[in-house]
């Protein structure tokens, strides 16, 4: 069976959308794809984006052959089904961010919309999400299906070592706060600024480290002047993008992972850090209860005050914090990649004359 796999820019960095793909293509088993991608041209801002909206949809037409699925791996290539005519389409969508949090009024946004609605199936990662497509794109209920993702339990397990952290200049006797994400003003950074600003007036030797690109225009600037303004240059440690064999190292080495986010249609790094055998604590947000269920701390995303209380509570308290770290274990092994390859590979078979 071929697939006409629609995935947008080619490129090797894996995160988010792209780490979900990547961990199910590779167990998909006699399943060809046909992969129908264009190039990374520019690192400048933008330039891709532009290769996106006004060649892409030209290649795609190009390549896509008659009888095969076609199956387009993002939601913000769901303008391309407006734009082309598609038969025996699926459309992953991760989330509806842009409409349902930053209420946008972008025509691309628009478009994707209204691509979603031609969409033969969805493809979707968390019942929020769904409830978020039903009420917000208003497509029906029964053409959605749940394919969650998962952790590679061959890379994120349990090893713990603070060798890492030397590159990043932390001490062996300092404690390590873990971030890993974008920055963007639903990620809720700053209220994690703040919070650990707080808990540095009880824990001197501490230090909160980043991984992950900005990826939206002036928030790294406003967190710095934040980092700046609470005199914590020195304490907070921009990691940038790393590959998921350090990755991996990070999580085993920190203290305690932190994950404030507003709003996520799933959120894959708490499962990661549990696998890891590092105690979580996140927001009691869209579908970050979901994901974590009872085996994380669970907090209001706005009160720094009790993220703060909630951090140290963990750091100085080793029952709970043992505790946490066996319900963290047990819980990311409920998610599976091969489970999440076997449900891609039932919904392609659907579409079977």
């Amino acid at each position: 069976m071929e697939i006409d796999y629609i995935n947008g820019l080619k490129t090797d960095e894996i995160f988010g959308m792209s780490k979900y793909q990547s961990e199910i293509n590779s167990r998909l088993g006699n399943i060809k794809l046909n992969r129908i991608e264009y190039p990374d041209i520019s690192k400048t801002p933008g330039v891709n984006k532009i290769v996106e909206y006004f060649v892409y949809p030209f290649i795609v037409k190009k390549e896509v052959t008659k009888n095969n699925v076609k199956h387009v791996t993002r939601q913000d290539l769901a303008f391309l089904l407006e734009l082309i005519d598609l038969k025996k389409t699926i459309v992953t969508c991760h989330d509806i961010i842009p409409i349902a949090y930053y209420h946008t009024q972008n025509p691309i946004w628009k478009l994707n919309a209204k691509g979603l609605r031609k969409a033969e199936k969805i493809i979707t990662v968390s019942e929020f999400s769904k409830n978020d497509i039903i009420k917000h794109i208003r497509y029906p209920e029964d053409k959605i299906e749940i394919i969650p993702p998962a952790v590679n339990h061959n890379l994120y397990y349990q090893n713990r070592n603070k060798s890492i952290l030397k590159k990043y200049g932390i001490k062996e006797d300092e404690k390590v706060i873990l971030y890993v994400g974008a920055e963007e003003p639903r990620k809720n950074i700053q209220v994690l600024i703040n919070s650990f600003d707080k808990l540095k007036s009880k824990i001197s030797q501490i230090k909160l480290l980043k991984v992950g690109t900005p990826n939206y225009l002036g928030v790294r600037e406003k967190l710095l002047k934040q980092i700046e303004s609470l005199n914590l240059q020195k304490d907070v440690i921009f990691a940038g993008y790393v590959p998921e064999s350090e990755l991996a190292k990070i999580y085993n080495a920190v203290d305690l992972f932190v994950f404030p986010s507003l709003y996520e249609g799933f959120g894959i790094p708490p499962l990661e850090a549990m696998a890891c055998g590092t105690p979580v604590i996140t927001s009691n947000s869209s579908s970050l209860p979901e994901v974590v269920g009872d085996a994380a701390i669970i907090i209001d995303p706005y009160d720094a005050n009790k993220f703060a209380e909630k951090m140290y509570e963990v750091l100085i308290n080793d029952g709970l914090k043992e505790e946490i770290v066996r319900k963290g274990l047990r819980r990311s092994k409920m998610f599976s990649w091969e489970d999440s390859a076997r449900k891609t590979l039932k919904v392609y078979k659907e579409f079977r004359p």
